[in-house]
């Protein structure tokens, strides 16, 4: 029997039906797909490290920051002076004191009378300098020629006196410059100033004047803000410890980055016993501005509550013993007791209709204004200058200084409100506003509220603030 084993026949290919070979196709193309993809993230991932690394590791190189607005011209000054001979020069700074004036400043600093006059003669085509304040500083220049060495003795022979400049105000320098022999020039330059913003918030412990002042606004600017809340709070008898002051304001540097001027308060808020009372300027098209609170009412009513600054009420509306007469009457008004020489301020807009001497008042005013009231102020000590029966003065323009005249034991302002020739309370005051928003004054508040909202919340995030006690809640303040 034979017992080899036969060898098997190789297997046969086995047919594919259309439907497999269609499925085998896809598949097919379904791998070179994703072999293409794969390639293209592989160079589009090499191409990304390549542009961090030039990122990183290439130093930056400056872009230009183009404008759409034309390039300033050369200054006035390179082309009016230019064609004086170069020369070196130097300054001295000094500043006015009591008694001063600029000729006697220049004599200080050494300068000839024949050169001094010369250079003050031409000042006073542009700027009277009998208007220059104490405290006014002045720089005093002097020149020599270039090809001398500021080391060299001859310096001292060939120096002169080559003008001055100072700043009459914020806004605008005046330069008197040597152009000859005994000639001089004058010119006034624009000076560019940014404006900044400052947030304070702030716990009362004393006085809103403190608390202000300790928030880093200015006392003028302090005054302002008083003034404002004066027409809705009685600073006498209102204020608590813990109320709560909020104030966004503005200040103004020069190019070297120097304060030039205080600004402007863009949005004040007090909460007194609980209640807050807070407002927002908001610019007019005329070019004037007032502050709204939400409601888009004016802050500023007919009529102002105190019209004196700093004031201790002394002595109150109605019947009283009269401190010197010694009998009961009627006070018709309210007194403020303060320093003599505080200024006094017409409670609204009207016009002076008495300004004299007046009997026991002594120097006296009264003022008309809108819808019968009208508004008295007695044992004046002087009045502001220019004033005259039949003036019309604005709310908030200083009329007259605290005295003593006529029958008073000390210095302090006696302030009548009278509503068709009948004396009220000024305390019990309920006046309207002096102006509401329409629609389109609402949407513009609400605008400039969301601005205001914004620069808040930037100098919060910021840390640009002032710092200031911790916030209490109206609770806790009551």
């Amino acid at each position: 029997m034979d017992t080899r084993q036969t060898p098997q026949p190789a297997q046969a290919q086995v047919a594919l039906s259309p439907q497999e070979e269609a499925a085998l196709l896809a598949q097919q193309a379904r791998r070179r797909r994703a072999r293409l993809r794969f390639t293209l993230a592989v160079f589009a991932g090499l191409a990304m490290m390549g542009w961090l690394a030039g990122q990183l590791l290439v130093p930056d190189m400056p872009t230009p920051v183009l404008s759409a607005k034309p390039a300033p011209s050369a200054p006035a000054l390179a082309t009016r002076w230019a064609s004086l001979v170069p020369m070196q020069r130097s300054y001295e700074s000094d500043s006015l004191v009591a008694g001063d004036s600029l000729a006697a400043l220049l004599a200080r600093a050494g300068i000839d009378g024949v050169e001094a006059d010369a250079a003050l003669d031409v000042l006073r085509t542009q700027f009277d300098p009998r208007k220059l304040k104490v405290g006014q500083k002045v720089r005093v220049f002097s020149e020599w020629p270039n090809n001398i060495a500021t080391d060299n003795t001859a310096e001292n022979d060939t120096k002169r006196f080559a003008g001055f400049d100072f700043i009459p105000e914020p806004r605008q320098r005046l330069i008197v410059r040597r152009t000859g022999h005994l000639d001089f020039d004058v010119v006034k330059q624009d000076r560019p100033l940014s404006e900044r913003f400052f947030f304070t918030d702030t716990l009362i412990s004393s006085s809103v004047y403190e608390a202000a002042r300790g928030g880093g606004m200015s006392p003028n600017l302090v005054v302002e803000l008083i003034r404002l809340f004066s027409f809705s709070i009685d600073f006498q008898r209102d204020m608590r410890e813990g109320d709560q002051l909020e104030v966004l304001f503005t200040r103004r540097f020069d190019e070297n980055n120097q304060l030039a001027e205080e600004g402007d308060i863009i949005f004040a808020a007090l909460t007194n016993r609980g209640k807050r009372y807070a407002y927002w300027r908001l610019a007019h098209d005329d070019g004037t501005h007032s502050y709204y609170d939400d409601a888009g009412r004016s802050v500023q009513r007919l009529l102002m509550k105190t019209p004196v600054d700093g004031a201790r009420l002394s002595s109150r509306f109605g019947m009283r013993r009269h401190p010197i007469l010694g009998y009961t009457r009627l006070h018709r008004g309210l007194d403020f007791a303060a320093p003599r020489g505080t200024p006094i301020y017409a409670a609204g807009d009207g016009q002076i209709v008495a300004l004299g001497r007046n009997g026991d008042f002594g120097k006296y005013i009264r003022i008309r204004h809108r819808n019968g009231y009208e508004t008295a102020y007695a044992h004046m000590n002087g009045y502001a200058r220019r004033l005259k029966k039949g003036a019309r003065v604005k709310q908030g323009q200083v009329i007259g200084y605290v005295g003593s005249t006529g029958l008073a034991t000390g210095p302090h302002l006696h302030y009548e409100v009278l509503r068709h020739k009948k004396p009220v309370n000024p305390r019990d005051l309920e006046v309207p506003a002096q102006r509401s928003l329409a629609d389109a004054g609402l949407e513009k508040l609400r605008t400039a509220q969301s601005a205001i909202g914004s620069r808040i919340n930037a100098l919060a995030t910021d840390d640009n603030r002032l710092l200031s006690l911790p916030r209490r809640s109206a609770n806790a303040a009551r």
